[in-house]
C-alpha cells in the first residue's frame, strides 16, 4: 500500500505545498513531538560532549537504531538547533564501524571556531539533547592492500583514528602515519599510543612545521605506498603537487575556507548545482532569474518574498538577502530563490 499511497501524496505535497513530501510539509509539527527530527534524516541522541584540547570537543552520540553503519573514513552531515534555526556542518566520524554496529556510538571531534558561526555552539549542548544526523557519505577509505603512508594535519587526523580503531578487527597492511600539529597540539596521542601498542603494522611520528619542516621533506621516503592524506587545504596541495610530479597513488580529504564575493559592486560568476544540473549564476541578477534563464523549473510566485513559493533547500554555500544584505549561512538552509545572490559556489536540493 505504502509503494501507493507515499508517491501520491509526495506528488499533492509537491502541486500544492512545494515540498518533495507530505513529511517534510508537516516536519515542524512532527518535531513538537520528537525533536529534531527531519525528513529523510535520522536523530541522535548526546551521550557526551568533553572538551579534550583548548577548543576541541568530542562529541558522543547514541544513533538510532536504523541508522545505517558507516565505513571508517566517511563523514556525516550534523544540524543542531541554534536559537531556534536549524543549522549544518559536515564532520568525519573519529570511531569505528565496529563501535556503531554493536553499540550504537559514533563519536565525532571538532575544532571550535573563534568567529564560527557552529562549532562555539556545540560545547552548549547538553546529554540527552537531540541532534540530526544524515547517513554516512563518502569515499575516503582505508585501500585494502598495499603499505599505506597516513598524511595528517590538525584535526584531519579523525578520519584515520577511525581506520586504525577499525583495524584492529581486520588484517592491516603497513600503515605509518605523519601527523602535523603546533607543538603539543596533537590530538587523540594516548589513542594513537595504545593503537601502536595493539596494531603490529602500525606505527606513527608526530610532527610540528615549525621544528620539522615542510611536509614535503618526508615524501620521498614514502614512494611505493599508497598516501591518504587530511588537512587543510595548503597541506593537501603541497602533497597534491609533489605525487603529481612523482606519479605517486593518493587520495584525499582537505577543508578550506569558502572563496566568498561579498561586495555587490564588482560582477563575478559562480557555479551552481541543482540536484546535479550545473549552470554559472552571477551575483547581480536574483536566483529566480537564472534559474529560468537556464530552463530550470522552479516554483515561484510573487518575486519579493512574500509568498514563499520559491523556498527550496539550500545544501551548502552562500548567498546575500538582497533586501537586506545579509549573507546566509554556509551549511543547509532554506532560501528563498527570488531575493537571493550567490557570493559562492552553492549546491541546492532538487
Amino acid at each position: 500500500m505504502s509503494l501507493i499511497f507515499n508517491p501520491l501524496t509526495n506528488w499533492f505535497s509537491k502541486q500544492f505545498f512545494h515540498h518533495s513530501s507530505m513529511a517534510g510539509y508537516l516536519e515542524p509539527v512532527i518535531q513538537l513531538f520528537k525533536p529534531s527530527w527531519r525528513d529523510g534524516y535520522y536523530r541522535a541522541k548526546v551521550l557526551s560532549v568533553t572538551l579534550i584540547a583548548n577548543k576541541t570537543v568530542a562529541l558522543e552520540l547514541k544513533t538510532e537504531s536504523r541508522w545505517p553503519t558507516h565505513q571508517a573514513g566517511q563523514h556525516i552531515e550534523l544540524t543542531i538547533d541554534i536559537n531556534g534555526r536549524l543549522s549544518t556542518r559536515v564532520f568525519t566520524i573519529a570511531s569505528s564501524p565496529n563501535q556503531a554496529m554493536h553499540e550504537g556510538v559514533i563519536r565525532l571531534v571538532i575544532k571550535q571556531q573563534d568567529a564560527g558561526l557552529f562549532t562555539p555552539f556545540l560545547s552548549r549542548l547538553t546529554v540527552n539533547a537531540w541532534v540530526n544526523i544524515s547517513k554516512p557519505k563518502g569515499t575516503f577509505l582505508l585501500p585494502q592492500s598495499n603499505a599505506v603512508s597516513l598524511f595528517a594535519a590538525g584535526t584531519g587526523i579523525t578520519p584515520f583514528i577511525a581506520m586504525l580503531h577499525q583495524a584492529l578487527h581486520e588484517v592491516a597492511q603497513p600503515i605509518h602515519l605523519f601527523y602535523y600539529a603546533k607543538p603539543n597540539a596533537h590530538l587523540l596521542v594516548a589513542e594513537l599510543e595504545s593503537l601502536s601498542n595493539r596494531l603490529p603494522n602500525f606505527t606513527f611520528t608526530l610532527l610540528s612545521r615549525s621544528i620539522d619542516g615542510d611536509v614535503v621533506k618526508k615524501l620521498p621516503d614514502c614512494h611505493n605506498t599508497h598516501w591518504m592524506v587530511c588537512g587543510p587545504n595548503d597541506f593537501h596541495k603541497t602533497i597534491r603537487d609533489y605525487a603529481l610530479m612523482h606519479q605517486q597513488s593518493l587520495s584525499s580529504e582537505h577543508f578550506s575556507l569558502v572563496d566568498l564575493h561579498s561586495t555587490g559592486d564588482e560582477k563575478a560568476h559562480f557555479q551552481v548545482d541543482h540536484g546535479g544540473i550545473k549552470f554559472s549564476a552571477d551575483n547581480q541578477q536574483p536566483l529566480l532569474a537564472q534559474f529560468q534563464a537556464n530552463n530550470i523549473n522552479v516554483p515561484y510566485g510573487c518575486g519579493m518574498g512574500i509568498c514563499h513559493q520559491c523556498q527550496c533547500v539550500k545544501k551548502k554555500g552562500v548567498v546575500r538577502d538582497i533586501r537586506t544584505g545579509k549573507l546566509s549561512d554556509y551549511g543547509e538552509e532554506l532560501i528563498q530563490l527570488c531575493v537571493s545572490q550567490v557570493v559562492s559556489d552553492v549546491e541546492f536540493k532538487a
